[in-house]
């Protein structure tokens, strides 16, 4: 049962349902990492200008500039799209004047709070669209929020519930979001979640991430600014990884997608969960003369084996990781033995300009007062966004039927710029990317010059 651990955000789960209840509270603080998500199969680096196609648009964005700035063409404005007029009572969770939505989300559990930023996001949201925006075909949002306590028992238990009481699932976020696939096909509820985590809920046919991932499908952007930016150490990288099922499933895709671009790996080296001790791996990457590691594992795992590394006094040229080490708490636990991480992501950077990323940070301060944006959160606004675009062009006679038949026409989604484009509809991994490093305690972009490197989905086999 050790490897059997929870899963956080943009990873596929090869655990059956049910087995949440079953983890020791170590193994089910044991997250793991997202890869960076969405669609798209041309190579170059696309910005926030050419990403602002219209939401819902089956248009593939090509290849930009990548030295043109970032901007933001479409302004947050009227998102309802001018729809007039409603049709009452249409379907449950639907009135005349309002549909109600809800969000399932860990709240509780062994890493308290652990996704309350999509819950607390998907808040944020509601609040500025019904003070800003007016309505959706004449309905205001309601919302109503569920804890799925880190467990897939619970979000069972909670998707029961939202299935009687709302009409969607807005920017949920759940370890163990297995739990609820089959309640959500069940009832046919439309399910926008930031992510998708476990490959049962990928599969279940009414739910979609709004950062899509599939573990077999990697980005090539990824290797790529990794080579261009480090091109001293790609004759010999590492990968470490967390011995859990889903992570090793990641890094082995990874890898392998790394290989295919002409990174060469001299190292590669799963960690137990209950491992404390990190020097024998420092060690090997000593020996081995790795410049570059990747680690693969929830940022606390991230923050252990760098202040490994610290002790050895062995410093990589770099080390990289994923968007959830991009948050005040990384820095704040690893101080300054994790200056000099680098983390891909697939969102707009929150030390940047960007028009929907300050609204998200005007509207938290609201609802959440003091509490910082994060990786998550973004991709619940996003979410958020995509019900209230999507809902609108459906119309007044709005029916769950409806919503999901829209919802799978979504092909490059960006929430205005918000994020790189996402094959919500279609449920392929992004192949947009963008780097960013620590450096001196804050975070600062490192490659492309601006907006996202784009480049080619790589099927490594792994996990499909």
């Amino acid at each position: 049962m050790r490897r059997r651990t929870a899963l956080i955000a943009l990873t596929i789960c090869a655990l059956v349902a049910g087995c949440g209840s079953r983890l020791t509270d170590e193994q089910r603080a044991a997250l793991v990492v997202p890869q960076g998500a969405s669609a798209g199969t041309q190579e170059g680096a696309v910005t926030g200008e050419d990403a602002a196609v219209p939401e819902g648009s089956a248009e593939q964005p090509g290849a930009a500039n990548p030295q043109q700035p970032n901007k933001q063409p479409n302004p947050p404005g009227s998102i309802a799209g001018g729809c007039q007029g409603t049709g009452g009572a249409t379907d449950k969770g639907v009135t005349a004047g309002e549909i109600t939505i809800a969000n399932i989300s860990d709240i509780s559990g062994p890493v308290p709070g652990i996704f309350q930023s999509a819950q607390q996001a998907t808040k944020a949201f509601v609040e500025y669209f019904n003070a800003t925006q007016g309505s959706v075909c004449g309905r205001k949002l309601k919302l109503v929020s569920f804890d799925s306590r880190t467990d897939s028992g619970g979000d069972q238990q909670a998707t029961s519930q939202a299935c009687e009481q709302a009409f969607a699932l807005v920017g949920s976020m759940s370890a163990f979001d297995q739990g609820g696939g089959p309640a959500a096909a069940g009832c046919g509820i439309p399910d926008l979640r930031a992510s998708t985590v476990t490959a049962q809920r990928q599969r279940t046919p009414v739910s979609f991430g709004v950062a899509s991932n599939v573990v077999n499908l990697v980005s090539s952007a990824g290797p790529d600014l990794v080579k261009s930016s480090f091109p001293g150490g790609i004759n010999a990288a590492a990968y470490l990884y967390l011995n859990a099922d889903a992570s090793a499933q990641n890094a082995k895709s990874m890898q392998k997608a790394a290989e295919a671009r002409g990174i060469k790996f001299v190292y590669s080296q799963a960690i137990d969960i209950t491992d404390v001790n990190y020097a024998p791996y420092v060690a090997k990457l000593k020996e081995t003369g790795t410049k570059i590691v990747y680690w693969i594992g929830s940022a606390q795992y991230a923050v252990r084996l760098q202040q490994a590394m610290r002790q050895q006094g062995y410093t990589p040229e770099a080390f990289i990781t994923d968007p959830s080490a991009y948050d005040p708490q990384y820095i704040k636990q690893g101080g300054a033995a994790v200056d000099g991480t680098v983390v891909y992501t697939n969102g707009a950077l929150f030390e940047e300009s960007n028009a929907q990323v300050a609204l998200y940070k005007q509207w938290l301060g609201r609802v959440a007062p003091g509490v910082a944006p994060s990786y998550f959160g973004m991709f619940a606004w996003a979410a958020a966004r995509l019900f209230v675009t999507t809902a609108a062009k459906v119309g007044p006679q709005l029916t769950r039927k409806a919503m999901l038949d829209a919802v799978r026409g979504v092909h490059d989604f960006t929430a205005e710029g918000m994020v790189a484009p996402q094959d919500v509809g279609g449920k392929r991994t992004s192949a947009c990317m963008t780097l960013v490093r620590l450096k001196g305690g804050a975070w600062s972009r490192l490659a492309p010059a601006s907006g996202y490197s784009c480049g080619q989905l790589i099927d490594t086999g792994v996990g499909g």
